[in-house]
């Protein structure tokens, strides 16, 4: 009976709910597609950190384990962090025992590739770069980052079979005004300090993706390791992949307790970094404490409304209270009246934003190479998911019980004489509702 007679009063009252509607609608639409967004961009930067930075577990030098975590370049640049050539001896032996620890644990790993990844001087005429990191490709990985679409070709190929040949990505070539058959030159510093540059040719041009991904040089592995006079064995880090990333910690673990306290560790890619794996988590917060906090605005605006609104209807209240009906369900039907139209307009702004996700996701929203791709990349790919509509579903509650508690409560707690005679006597909410339910209870 109460629903009935709140939905009655939200028909009776077209105009009136139409306007609070429409303003609720604007809010739930902007809390859809902010949530939308910002998936899509958690979606693409986990992608790309986990393909092309981390894997499920990486393996790092101790340099690297030195390093704070709150660095966002930390797995970008490798070179100081990378492995002492004054070691050698340990340096074997922890590698060796690495290899072994691999091999026993193989049912349990899908694929794992140590990787040459460090950074150079990229060198084209008289301009120079130093937002540049040679990346060693074997075919296996360059494979991976092609079928997960975390590497896209513009033109060219990403692994050549020729010598000294180098794939960058489009915003280098854009920079620089490179095609397919130019040369660059690289500047290095070897692990054992020795400058060296040598002559790369320019086979393969890669989509942008977002900034940082764009700072990448992929070579072969081969080349990678004589450019930066490698030996046998050596990488910058080994990038692991499970068969269940949810063993990631326990693998990890078990890694560290194999190498004990040498000049290798391991640890889990989300836990490498304190940036990339959070910051959707972080923009999402972001978007919605802006949300709710309009939506809280727009709730106590709409409480002067509600209120005169119940003052009109005060005689409708008072026959209500007179033949039975008690504080409780008197509130129940200013509260559902709010809620039930919270609920309409959240139906109306699902249906637009739902529209919206299924064209963007396919497509995507060109944001172009400049700040902005840094939320993923040049395009962006809105996910809108089950929990963020049931996020807005518990928001607009909250936001119904904020609009109409003080005005509802104002007028349950008249006196019947009062309510039926329109006249409202001023009421301590807060304190009246602790003295006659909490207190009580």
């Amino acid at each position: 009976m109460i629903t009935k007679i709140a939905i009655r009063n939200i028909i009776a009252n077209r105009r009136r709910s139409f306007l609070i509607g429409f303003v609720i609608f604007v809010a739930a639409f902007l809390l859809l597609i902010a949530n939308a967004f910002v998936n899509g961009v958690g979606f693409q930067v986990n992608k790309a950190y986990s393909q092309l930075q981390a894997g499920d577990v990486i393996v790092g030098w101790e340099s690297l384990e030195k390093m704070e975590k709150t660095d966002a370049t930390r797995l970008l640049f490798m070179g100081a962090n990378s492995f002492d050539v004054k070691k050698e001896t340990e340096n074997r032996q922890t590698m060796d025992v690495l290899k072994d620890f691999l091999d026993q644990n193989q049912q349990k790993i899908e694929s794992y590739y140590p990787t040459v990844r460090r950074n150079a001087g990229l060198e084209v005429g008289n301009m120079s770069d130093a937002q540049f990191s040679v990346f060693g490709l074997t075919p296996e990985l360059r494979d991976r980052l092609q079928q997960s679409k975390t590497v896209s070709m513009q033109e060219g190929q990403l692994l050549s079979d020729l010598p000294r040949s180098i794939a960058v990505s489009q915003e280098k070539a854009l920079s620089y005004s490179l095609k397919l058959g130019d040369k660059v030159n690289l500047n290095v510093i070897t692990p054992a300090g020795e400058v060296r540059a040598e002559q790369f040719t320019i086979r393969g041009i890669y989509n942008n993706g977002a900034g940082w991904d764009n700072w990448y040089g992929f070579t072969s592995d081969q080349d990678a390791r004589k450019l930066f006079q490698y030996e046998n064995g050596y990488f910058d880090i080994v990038k692991i992949y499970l068969n269940d990333a949810g063993e990631s910690k326990k693998f990890a673990k078990q890694l560290n307790a194999a190498l004990g306290d040498g000049v290798l560790y391991a640890e889990t890619g989300q836990s490498a970094s304190l940036l990339y794996p959070t910051m959707s988590m972080a923009l999402k917060g972001l978007f919605n404490l802006f949300i709710m906090f309009l939506i809280i605005v727009i709730a106590i605006g709409m409480r002067s409304a509600i209120r005169m609104n119940l003052y009109q209807r005060m005689q409708e209240f008072g026959t209500l209270r007179a033949i039975g009906y008690s504080r409780t369900q008197c509130f129940g039907i200013i509260f559902n009246e709010a809620f039930f139209l919270s609920i309409g307009a959240l139906i109306a702004a699902f249906v637009p934003a739902l529209l919206f996700n299924m064209i963007f996701s396919t497509n995507g929203i060109y944001l172009g190479p400049g700040p902005m791709s840094y939320f993923g990349g040049e395009y962006l790919y809105p996910d809108m998911q089950i929990a963020d509509v049931a996020l807005a579903l518990v928001v607009l509650a909250v936001f119904s019980l904020i609009a109409t508690m003080n005005p509802g409560l104002s007028l349950v707690y008249q006196t019947i004489t009062d309510i039926m005679n329109k006249r409202q006597r001023p009421v301590k909410v807060m304190r009246t509702l602790y003295r006659n339910v909490f207190r009580r209870g």
